[in-house]
């Protein structure tokens, strides 16, 4: 017989009929009532067209096509390749290494990572003893929206146990976890959010991943998996998102994927043993943000990619639908600064390094105490003895206002986080010259030029201006008591404004799935043949704790895989040696050549080694992908040979290109 399988094709047309053949079914006594239900359907899928077409647009159309031959068929399928994807298609191969495991991944080559390549990649682990502890402070961050405690308590429990794992993927890539508060493990050397609730002193530590011998590595953690990806031989899609499930109407069994190429091509994939999305959020979604959050103006700061696919697919799937927005959308929202050039935002600098500076609301007031370390609580405040967001959102349009002081003090924005420094290479400058010039950051030389250029009311914003300044002289903030030690008068010519709106992190709405990373519909049933990891349907619920982000992405990807395969990978803890050397320690006289992933596509770079030593390297094809320039690519490879360390400082303004051939490094000589 044939099966149909309705999936949805786009945000407006209706939905298409896929005819799937289905082998195994030929029992005589079936034959009746199959024909009886084809015809039902048949009729039903008629009706349904009929009416479509009545008031449809008239480009909308209603094929109906059969899958005959897939064009594809895999093991297992992954949709998206950010750090939870990564998880699981590691932990996948590594159950079985004859499966063909596929992952598709929306952005490029260049821009793939998901959020967690734009995250401070923190992740928590509670110690063995501390598990019902951490549970008690979980739960605590998670009301008024608790999760049941089942779910909780293994949460925890798989926080506590996958450490050996994370450092045995690690070791095999040449990365080692590193630890706050010193290189080594050592419990209670963490980042506690809301150290007020029960539970806030749990045993535990923040760790990150980084090259062996280095002390950090933006997108530290993303890059190793990356790296275990590649190691691995697993197979991944760029510019390949899933548009939509291919699912039987009556089990809601899910089979597969439509997959859109990057040539507009689409094509049916087929997965033997599942479909896992791990394909994130909905922060770059507007419209998805004022209908389930309210957000009027909003951007992210980690990928442009997550506009909320893997929302969309579950609901026409009949996913049971949760945390879409908790009470804060979990990450909260930071302050964003959004310029033209960038989907993403930078983050205004959490800790200004000047004091003569404000922040001003619509009606050009004051609104908030401006200078507090709100980043130690994910940007959260107390109202009313609850923690919320901070009200930027209903403060829009914000500027900050500062004077030359505080533009010659450092940075406005982080040189850290956000998507456009950690993945797209652009270092925000210590003294915002090159950002004024670029008109990022406007210039005046009074308060009521300044408000001219800004659109707002001169008078209100010297006034405004006025005010500080007396509160700065008398040593208090009259309004909003912020430290005196972080106030000074905005008295120094030139003047500057720059606009900052709410940028998100992270949201985490999707479906809900329980510990076996099943989704679950809404009679709490798992959909066969689907699975979720990742942000996408977090298991958090209200407030966010440093580091668990990263922990929930590797536990419940490996979850899904280990679920959709029936095992559990083997853990091979690796000895680390006292000094594990360069990368070519031990390799033979030669050139090694690795195709090194920066900005745009990839460039060859050839490094010789003569008598132990990296001596040389020199680029071969692919140059004009490469966006450092040669004295940059010298001056960056020059130290890495005088140092006989692939762990130097990287060149400014070439910071994606230098992390690429890091990493060329590792794999030339993996080889």
């Amino acid at each position: 017989m044939k099966r149909f399988v309705i999936y949805m094709t786009s945000k407006t047309a209706p939905p298409t009929v896929r005819l799937l053949k289905t082998e195994g079914r030929k029992k005589k006594g079936r034959k009746m009532i199959m024909k009886k239900w084809l015809c039902l359907l048949l009729t039903l899928v008629l009706t349904l067209a009929i009416a479509a077409g009545a008031c449809a647009k008239e480009d909308w159309v209603t094929p109906v096509q059969e899958i005959e031959n897939w064009d594809r068929e895999v093991d297992f399928l992954v949709v998206g390749y950010g750090l939870a994807g990564a998880a699981a298609a590691v932990e996948a191969y590594d159950i079985d290494p004859t499966a063909e495991i596929l992952v598709l991944e929306k952005m490029p080559r260049a821009l793939a990572g998901g959020n967690s390549i734009a995250s401070g990649q923190t992740f928590l682990v509670p110690a063995q003893s501390a598990v019902e502890t951490v549970k008690t402070y979980l739960y605590n961050c998670n009301l008024p929206n608790p999760i049941p405690d089942e779910y909780l308590t293994w949460l925890c429990q798989g926080f506590a146990d996958q450490l050996p794992w994370i450092e045995s993927i690690a070791a095999g890539v040449g990365y080692e976890a590193g630890y706050v508060g010193g290189g080594e493990l050592k419990w209670g050397s963490m980042v506690v959010e809301f150290d007020s609730f029960e539970g806030s002193t749990f045993d535990g530590c923040s760790a990150h991943l980084r090259k062996i011998g280095s002390t950090f590595e933006n997108g530290g953690v993303w890059r190793c998996f990356d790296l275990a990806c590649t190691a691995r031989g697993i197979e991944v899609a760029y510019e390949t998102p899933a548009v939509s499930l291919i699912q039987d109407p009556f089990t809601k069994e899910v089979f597969g994927v439509i997959a859109r190429q990057a040539d507009g091509t689409e094509i049916a994939i087929k997965s033997k043993k599942g479909t896992l999305l791990a394909c994130g959020g909905y922060e770059n979604d507007l419209q998805m943000q004022r209908d389930f959050h309210g957000m009027d103006i909003v951007y992210t700061a980690g990928t442009p990619g997550n506009t909320g696919d893997g929302i969309k697919m579950l609901m026409e799937a009949g996913a049971q639908i949760w945390h879409m927005k908790n009470q804060t959308q979990s990450g909260g929202f930071w302050l964003g600064i959004k310029v033209p050039e960038h989907e993403a935002t930078f983050m205004r600098n959490f800790t200004m390094a000047g004091n003569s500076w404000i922040e001003i609301s619509a009606d050009g007031t004051r609104f908030y105490d401006e200078a507090t370390g709100y980043h130690r609580q994910h940007m959260k405040y107390l109202e009313y003895g609850r923690y919320v967001d901070l009200p930027h959102e209903k403060a829009l349009p914000v500027d900050v206002i500062f004077d030359e002081k505080t533009r010659e003090a450092g940075s406005i924005a982080s040189q850290w986080l956000s998507w456009p420094t950690t993945t797209e290479g652009y270092m925000w400058t210590s003294d915002n010259l090159a950002e004024i010039e670029k008109g990022w950051i406007i210039k005046a030389d009074t308060i009521e030029e300044l408000a001219e250029k800004i659109g707002r009311d001169p008078e209100q914003l010297k006034a405004t201006i006025e005010k500080w300044n007396a509160d700065c002289a008398a040593g208090v903030d009259s309004e909003f008591g912020r430290n005196p030690e972080k106030m000074a008068p905005i008295d120094t010519a030139p003047y500057y404004a720059v606009s900052i709106t709410p940028t998100l992190v992270g949201t985490t709405g999707g479906a809900k799935r329980d510990t076996a990373g099943r989704v679950l519909d809404w009679n709490d049933e798992p959909i066969p043949g689907l699975y979720e990891a990742g942000e996408l349907g977090s298991y958090f619920s209200n407030l966010y704790q440093n580091g668990t982000f990263l922990s929930e992405a590797m536990l419940s990807g490996r979850a899904a895989a280990q679920t959709a395969f029936g095992g559990v990978s083997e853990i091979k803890v690796f000895e680390k040696a006292e000094n594990n050397g360069p990368a070519w320690a031990g390799a033979a006289d030669g050139d090694y050549s690795a195709m090194c992933q920066g900005l745009h596509d990839p460039f060859e770079v050839i490094f010789t080694v003569k008598d132990g030593k990296l001596v040389e390297a020199k680029l071969g094809e692919g140059r004009e992908n490469m966006f450092m320039t040669e004295e940059q690519f010298a001056a960056y490879t020059g130290a890495i040979i005088a140092a006989q360390d692939q762990n130097v400082d990287i060149v400014a303004g070439a910071t994606v290109d230098c992390q690429a051939i890091g990493t060329g490094i590792n794999e030339a000589f993996a080889k």
